[in-house]
């Protein structure tokens, strides 16, 4: 059995790459989305290596495929988890902050 993720532990949230958007800055960019508790669509940005996760993301790559966004559990609250992403923020330079089922989650490590 897989242990629960728990409050400041970091984890990988699964996310789908929708398409590649360029090769520059390397190793490339590419556009994800993923989708909260209540149904609210997110895009998200970045370098391919903040989404892989072994999947092997190139321009040729089949898109959609399965990926992984890094994150951070900051809260839990019953079965909901509200995590962060502190490597990855938005054009004020905040954390994107999620709210997503606690059993989606998987630990890192």
């Amino acid at each position: 059995m897989q242990p629960v993720p728990a409050k400041g532990d970091d984890c990988h949230l699964p996310a789908t790459a929708v398409c590649w958007l360029t090769d520059e800055p390397q190793p490339g960019l590419i556009l994800v989305e993923l989708t909260d508790v209540r149904g609210r669509p997110y895009q998200l940005v970045g370098k391919v290596s903040y989404f892989d996760d072994g999947s092997d993301l190139t321009p040729d790559a089949t898109y959609p495929r399965p990926v992984v966004v890094a994150c951070t559990i900051d809260d839990v609250h019953h079965d909901i988890a509200t995590v962060s992403t502190g490597w990855l923020s938005d054009r004020h330079g905040e954390p994107f902050v999620f709210d997503v089922p606690l059993t989606v989650l998987k630990p890192i490590g």
